[in-house]
């Protein structure tokens, strides 16, 4: 017997990914100043730069720090796109 009840995960966003790695983040905090619900926080490193972390208790999944992400648009007008694991990769090659 089929049910017509929505579990949770089948009405939640997954969190945003930020970033893979620190190559694709330029840490300028465009995602944190947006963030309406305050879930990132931005965290340093070992050498001091500090990068955008999400505690995903906090996120509304409404998107808004991908959208303001300058480095993301940025890359796609060059022609990268995002890989699953390695990263960012020049279109075509």
């Amino acid at each position: 017997m089929k049910t017509n009840i929505l579990y949770d995960t089948e009405l939640t966003k997954p969190v945003p990914v930020l970033y893979k790695s620190k190559a694709n983040c330029c840490g300028c905090s465009a995602c944190y100043s947006i963030c309406p619900a305050s879930a990132i926080s931005m965290i340093p490193d070992e050498e001091g730069f500090l990068y955008p972390t999400i505690d995903s208790k906090k996120c509304v999944h409404c998107f808004k720090c991908i959208d303001v992400c300058a480095f993301k648009p940025d890359q796609k007008d060059k022609g990268y796109y995002q890989t699953q694991n390695v990263g960012l990769k020049k279109v075509g090659k």
